[in-house]
């Protein structure tokens, strides 16, 4: 596949994705791309974040940058790059210990049922997650429903190639200077493998 949409010699990157923009152009790119037998080379100037969406984006043009993303990062879907507001003060407490240390954090990404409390953006890839990390305070999670519907919930993100980490609200309340350090070599350990 080689996409024939890029920026022009200013560095502007146009919306305008001729057939894609229309009603039906998801259609077009379904077909594109889901009919090779072994495999799909995919040559483009473009990267994911080049493709502006919003709440008026026609499906082609989310499935257009859907695609970019994939290619980029193997990951499926990473949801909501936006992410939303921080569900507690240990979400927040959590967020603040990255950014101090330079990282990009989102909260509440993704999709309703399958929400990462927060996503830390990979830093090599602007438009792609390094990290998933979840906040479990110890109340919710200490009964067995909680525990098995959660064990489901993190076998489907890991396999949209989500990768997570957990931190607990006792252990980061007991010692936060610890368990930043923890998550800290865990990112930079991320970073030194590279992508999946």
């Amino acid at each position: 596949i080689s996409t024939v949409y890029g920026k022009n010699e200013n560095g502007d990157m146009f919306q305008r994705f001729g057939p894609i923009n229309r009603e039906y152009g998801h259609q077009r790119l379904n077909v594109l791309f889901t009919r090779a037998k072994q495999r799909v080379d995919l040559f483009t100037s473009m990267a994911a974040n080049d493709i502006l969406v919003t709440e008026t984006s026609r499906r082609g043009v989310r499935a257009l940058r859907d695609y970019l993303e994939y290619a980029a990062t193997g990951r499926l879907h990473v949801g909501d790059a936006l992410g939303g507001e921080p569900e507690s003060d240990f979400e927040m407490f959590v967020a603040d210990a990255l950014r101090d240390h330079g990282y990009q954090v989102r909260c509440q990404v993704g999709v309703a049922g399958f929400r990462i409390d927060l996503g830390v953006m990979h830093p090599e890839w602007p438009h792609g997650f390094l990290l998933g990390v979840e906040c479990d305070g110890a109340t919710y999670h200490s009964s067995k429903s909680a525990r098995d519907r959660d064990a489901l919930r993190q076998e489907i993100l890991e396999g949209l190639k989500w990768r997570l980490y957990r931190i607990w609200s006792t252990d980061w309340f007991n010692n936060p200077r610890v368990e930043t350090q923890r998550l800290l070599q865990h990112l930079e350990k991320l970073r030194r493998q590279g992508p999946e």
